[in-house]
């Protein structure tokens, strides 16, 4: 079984994909807000099958019901699609090499869809892979998750490629480098999503689990063998596990980030200079902005998350999610907790993070970062442009609300 600092790593790789910051408030009650309840139980049961490896594919894409589509309801088990399936079509899509350390989970797994873990060595060292599967809302659009490339500001990157293909699938792969502070792992993450709301994600890192040591300098797999895995005919048959439904009440996809910098620019103090870049922001449910106050400049990094946590009830999960620190409930109903953040989480202090999360009364999260500095996971000591009391006001606006 991996450390704890290694389980927690193998859930930060997964979700960076899914539109939520590097909430350190989650990553201490070992787990990020905006993440689905089903997966939380899903990764308990993975742990106690003595496969903590697989955390980093269970994180992955969530099923976001949107505007009277189609959403995925999960029939009998097919049991064609075992774990064993899951395990043997994923080895019979790599190249030569060896293989060990596999786990896998099939049809009729109580939460979540069917996926795949192994160690993977072509002779160079070897690389932890984890694929898995889900179904996302349609129509696909620009909020479906799993489509966009992740901010740069929010996770050190090596580059990312997104392409459409003529059947309307969209093949996303993002190699992130290791963070400053974090573990010397690189992860490189491919999703290929459907046309018709089929997802499927491979994980890969450069080590067999999420920490050092270091087995090669690269994970094994190249960008053209990730495309190949994920977009292969062999996984048809996972979702045929799988039938939809057209009764279920629609929801929301994410806001994009054009949407929630507008309603940041009508909630900000009067008086802020503002800045929100030259780059164009596609990862949907997050966008960033500078504020300079007295000249000192922050970023501010904002996540919107419609609906969350639908599989329970948002306000004791949000409550125990917290970890012990104090809820406040405002006058519009709304729940928000503040903290702040040292460079490590060994070291408190000088605060370099300040943060604010709210749940709102109509199940919409919203987390608001500032720290000072370009970039969301290098920040440095100082006084802020926003205080506490400013960044919690602004996540707990109505204004979020859809």
């Amino acid at each position: 079984m991996p450390s704890d600092t290694a389980v927690s790593a193998l859930m930060r790789d997964a979700a960076d994909l899914t539109p939520d910051l590097p909430v350190e408030l989650l990553a201490d009650a070992g787990e990020r807000l905006g993440r689905s309840r089903v997966r939380r139980r899903r990764l308990a049961a993975a742990a106690g099958a003595g496969a903590a490896l697989t955390l980093v594919a269970l994180a992955g894409v969530a099923l976001r019901p949107g505007g009277g589509a189609p959403v995925v309801v999960r029939p009998m088990g097919n049991p064609a699609v075992t774990g064993q399936f899951m395990i043997d079509t994923l080895v019979s899509l790599l190249p030569p090499g060896q293989v060990d350390s596999t786990f896998g989970a099939g049809s009729d797994a109580p939460h979540g869809g069917p996926m795949a873990h192994l160690a993977f060595d072509d002779g160079q060292g070897a690389s932890a892979i984890t694929l898995s599967t889900d179904w996302v809302a349609l129509p696909i659009g620009a909020g479906t998750q799993g489509t966009q490339c992740v901010d740069p500001t929010v996770r050190p990157t090596d580059g990312c490629t997104r392409t459409v293909g003529p059947d309307g699938s969209i093949l996303m792969i993002q190699k992130f480098r290791p963070e400053p502070g974090g573990g010397p792992t690189s992860t490189w993450t491919a999703i290929w999503t459907g046309a018709d709301g089929r997802q499927v994600r491979l994980d890969e890192r450069n080590s067999r689990t999420a920490g050092p040591p270091l087995t090669r300098p690269e994970p094994a797999l190249s960008v053209e063998q990730l495309a190949a895995v994920i977009s292969s005919p062999a996984w048809n048959p996972v979702f045929e596990v799988f039938t939809t439904s057209t009764n279920a009440p629609g929801g929301s996809q994410l806001p994009l980030p054009d949407a929630i910098l507008a309603t940041a620019d009508r909630l900000l103090p009067a008086g802020l200079q503002r800045d929100r870049g030259s780059a164009p922001q596609t990862t949907p449910g997050t966008a960033h902005l500078t504020v300079t106050v007295d000249g000192q400049t922050c970023l501010l990094s904002i996540t919107v998350t419609p609906h969350w946590m639908k599989d329970g009830d948002p306000r004791s999960i949000f409550a125990s999610l917290a970890n012990g620190r104090p809820t406040t409930r405002t006058a519009s109903g709304a729940e928000v907790v503040t903290s702040t953040y040292g460079a490590t989480k060994s070291s408190p202090e000088p605060p370099v993070r300040w943060l604010a999360d709210a749940l709102l009364p109509d199940g919409t999260h919203v987390s608001v970062s500032e720290n000072i500095g370009a970039n969301s996971f290098d920040a440095k000591p100082g006084t802020p442009a926003l205080t506490l009391d400013q960044l919690a006001d602004l996540a707990a606006a109505s204004a979020w609300q859809q």
